[in-house]
């Protein structure tokens, strides 16, 4: 094959990739963090997709004014709670770990 045929094949051959690398980016908003250590949470590492401690499924732990903190609509069956220095985004239903944000 000669070169000027070469580097449009090495492209064309490239292009499948391209998907792949682009999902393997961090998606996460800016101001998201991946996971916190708080006494709250007896001092283990909990990340987005593990079990909040009980506690934080209840009604009273519940931040009602989410907007004026600066944080996103909770989604369906779930809300913002505060944990140390942040806020995390907890399923009702299951306590699953939703999202993280920093305290400001």
């Amino acid at each position: 094959m000669n070169a000027p045929r070469l580097l449009p094949a090495l492209l064309f051959a490239a292009l499948p990739c391209l998907p792949m690398a682009a999902s393997a980016a961090p998606s996460a908003a800016p101001s998201a963090e991946e996971s916190i250590t708080a006494p709250e949470t007896h001092n283990r590492e909990l990340k987005v997709g593990d079990k909040a401690p009980d506690q934080y499924k209840r009604d009273d732990q519940t931040v009602t004014d989410w907007k004026a903190k600066g944080l996103p609509a909770p989604e369906k069956e779930s809300h913002w709670v505060r944990m140390g220095d942040h806020y995390v985004l907890v399923q009702i239903t299951n306590g699953v770990v939703l999202a993280i944000h920093p305290a400001k």
